[in-house]
This record gives structure tokens, C-alpha cells and sequence, in this order.
């Protein structure tokens, strides 16, 4: 026969808990993004640290230059929804060991008479940059033996004569006339 205690449930065993992470949740479905984030960074502060021991114990590490350059989207809300649109200084190739050509950042200005583009090319020198313009775009390339250039750029008008063009300080301004 069991008794039981009047006034008293008995006791309910909770279940055990591990370590709690915190959630991240603004609203926007973005809390996976900055978990995985999170753990990306983990990952490379941890394959640093194996890097240290190795170097510790004598064994050698192969070191690598980066490339200098970025390379990106970004996105807009426009009247039809989100508009993506690529940037940066290195265009993306699929071959392997293929030369890394770098896209020049540029910007377009337009007055009542001139179209002026301005251009990036950090590295070369004013006879390694190359003009080619249309009634509509200019194609800015450079070349040297460590650097490569290369972008067309669209033009907002048509453009008549020959592209007039300064460089100074890795900066290129080009002047067209419309």
C-alpha cells in the first residue's frame, strides 16, 4: 500500500539543460546568418591558433600574398522590388590560373556640355592606359607586369570626338563631349 502525502504533488524531474546560445532573431530570418557567422569566425580563430602551435614546434607554414582588390553585390529597393547590382575591383573568372584583371572603380558625371568619367587605376603609369570611346560607353584598359585593368563603361549620352584625359595619383579623369 502506498500513502500519500495530502497537499503536496510530487516532485517532477526537469529535464537537464545544456549550455544555452543565445537567439538571434530581429525579425528579418537573419538569426541563422549571424550563427553562422559566428562560427565562421570561430573556425578561422581556431585554424590561427593550430597555425601557432605548428610554428612552435618547428614545422614549417606556407605563407600566401593576397590579392588585393573586393569584389561584391548590392541591393536596392526599387519601384518592381530588390534591384542587385555588382561591384568592385576584381572580376570574378571561372579558370584556373587564369591573370586576375581588375574592374576599375568609376563614377560618371554629366554637365550641359562635358561627360567626365573618373577611374581608379591605382599601380600603372600614364602611357600603360589605353581609351577606346563610342557614341556610348569608353573602355578604360592598363596594363602593366604586375596589374591588369579593364572596364567598360556605359555612358549616360552619346558622346562625340576624342576622349580628353588626365592622370594623376592612380586617379583617371576622362572628358568627353556630348
Amino acid at each position: 500500500m502506498v500513502e500519500e502525502k495530502k497537499g503536496k504533488k510530487p516532485e517532477e524531474k526537469k529535464p537537464e539543460k545544456g549550455p544555452e546560445t543565445p537567439a538571434v532573431d530581429i525579425g528579418l530570418g537573419l538569426g541563422g546568418i549571424f550563427k553562422d557567422l559566428g562560427e565562421l569566425i570561430n573556425g578561422v580563430t581556431k585554424l590561427a591558433e593550430e597555425a601557432k602551435e605548428l610554428e612552435k614546434a618547428g614545422v614549417p607554414i606556407e605563407r600566401r600574398a593576397m590579392p588585393h582588390g573586393m569584389y561584391g553585390v548590392s541591393v536596392s529597393v526599387g519601384p518592381k522590388g530588390p534591384v542587385f547590382s555588382k561591384f568592385g575591383t576584381i572580376k570574378p573568372t571561372l579558370e584556373p590560373g587564369a591573370p586576375e584583371v581588375r574592374e576599375p572603380l568609376t563614377d560618371v558625371f554629366e554637365d550641359e556640355k562635358m561627360v567626365t568619367v573618373i577611374a581608379e587605376l591605382p599601380g600603372v603609369e600614364e602611357k600603360d592606359i589605353e581609351l577606346k570611346a563610342t557614341e556610348r560607353t569608353l573602355k578604360i584598359s592598363a596594363e602593366t607586369k604586375d596589374r591588369k585593368y579593364s572596364k567598360e563603361v556605359e555612358l549616360p549620352v552619346k558622346v562625340t570626338g576624342e576622349p580628353k584625359s588626365s592622370y594623376r595619383n592612380g586617379v583617371l579623369e576622362v572628358k568627353l563631349k556630348k
